[in-house]
């Protein structure tokens, strides 16, 4: 059964202990590692932005804070 489907393996011992692997399932395999990558790339853009956004609002509410103190602070 494994010289009938092939192997991508070669060179290796008993070919009675191999897994055989046809090569188009190897090529599934790594289109799929290849999808999965971007969409893990995709995902961690996503969190970023959405970090840098909240990061940007707080800021802007600190900066709000300290202007209205200081405002406060010249009625005074």
């Amino acid at each position: 059964m494994v010289q009938e489907l092939g192997s991508s393996i070669e060179g290796f011992g008993d070919p009675m202990t191999q897994t055989s692997t046809p090569k188009y399932v190897e090529e599934v395999a790594a289109e799929v590692m290849k999808v999965n990558n971007v969409v893990g790339l995709f995902q961690t853009m996503a969190i970023v932005s959405l970090n840098m956004g909240n990061l940007t609002l707080e800021v802007n509410i600190l900066k709000n804070r300290l202007v209205t103190r200081e405002t406060e602070k010249a009625m005074l």
